[in-house]
């Protein structure tokens, strides 16, 4: 399965709009928060998500620019693949 971290910027966010992004991100399949190793969850900045999953970067790209779009004009979409991930400062979250 490969990894991706992505990175959307609306051109005028409002409240709305945020939420919308939110829930339709969520909806399809792509997550806010990261595991670590010692299975302790983090919630990612305001709009980044992962997925995991087999869809190749183009592919991925093309499908969350043609969501977001739905509702944001010419959303900003940053998609990079994820080999490894270090962070710090994120805020933990209970999952479960």
């Amino acid at each position: 399965m490969l990894s991706y971290t992505i990175r959307i910027e609306l051109k005028e966010p409002t409240a709305g709009a945020q939420i919308e992004l939110l829930y339709a991100m969520l909806e399809n399949g792509f997550a806010r928060s990261l595991v670590c190793e010692k299975g302790y969850a983090y919630v990612l900045p305001t709009n980044e998500y992962v997925y995991v999953g087999s869809e190749n970067i183009r592919s991925l790209t093309d499908r969350v620019v043609t969501l977001v779009s739905e509702f944001s004009e010419d959303p900003s979409v940053m998609i990079t693949q994820s080999a490894a991930r270090c962070w710090s400062g994120l805020r933990g979250v209970n999952l479960a």
